[in-house]
């Protein structure tokens, strides 16, 4: 049988198959069936700050007569605690300690706030940490994301801080929404970043309604209850 195990910055794995950042990696029955299934490594979904997906959406994008060869989102970083996150992945890391497990972060952004969560991740046992500088929707308005990855000079900034502190290997990932991702990873570079991965989300337009301006597919489906009793009855007599 051939040999797929891989150390990328000093992190090993039975193979170089690893999942990115995204709702597959957001928690531990995720992370799990992923390692159960026989991936190497997982980016466990952006932590920082706790937000609220309000309107979680998906479409599909189909080319050349292939279906869904790609899917458009507008899902923010993790919505859950942070310390439920990093309990999890303790407790992922003891089940799988021969997995690849990599946290992405996307702190406020001040050096402070960079060094605890930076502390905190490295504390569960993580093997590496993923610097987010890529997300283009849902908190460019606090200074993240790809309005770090947009700046090389902000991010060459971002990375110092980081470095500063972190004692398991850096991987910066940059931004494709910009002229070129040159020098927003030679910045990091300069920073002193271990790696750096791309590209993380490019801003797109898949399939949406004109006329409601509802991303495709709209499924049109939920629950409705009431506490009216003649609501009730006329839907049931429906």
């Amino acid at each position: 049988m051939a040999n797929l195990q891989s150390n990328f910055l000093g992190i090993k794995s039975p193979n170089p198959f690893w999942l990115a950042s995204a709702p597959p990696t957001d928690k531990k029955i995720n992370v799990i069936r992923a390692f159960e299934a026989g991936w190497g490594g997982v980016v466990w979904k952006t932590l920082g700050s706790q937000v609220k997906n309000v309107s979680s959406r998906y479409s599909a994008l189909n080319y050349n007569g292939r279906k869904a060869v790609g899917f458009n989102n507008i899902e923010l970083i993790s919505d859950r605690p942070l310390e439920i996150n990093l309990q999890e992945i303790r407790e992922v890391l003891k089940l799988f300690p021969d997995r690849a497990m990599i946290i992405s972060l996307m702190a406020d952004n001040d050096r402070k706030s960079w060094h605890e969560m930076v502390k905190k991740a490295q504390d569960t046992g993580a093997h590496g940490l993923e610097l987010n500088f890529g997300c283009p929707h849902g908190m460019v308005e606090r200074g993240m994301g790809a309005a770090v990855g947009q700046d090389p000079e902000i991010a060459k900034m971002v990375v110092e801080w980081v470095m500063e502190v972190a004692t398991i290997p850096v991987i910066t990932k940059l931004t494709p929404n910009v002229h070129s991702a040159v020098p927003g990873g030679l910045a990091a570079i300069e920073g002193g970043t271990n790696g750096l991965s791309l590209i993380n989300t490019i801003q797109s337009v898949t399939g949406i309604d004109l006329d409601t301006l509802v991303p495709n597919p709209n499924v049109r489906t939920g629950m409705y209850c009431c506490h009216d009793q003649r609501l009730q009855n006329h839907y049931r007599s429906m």
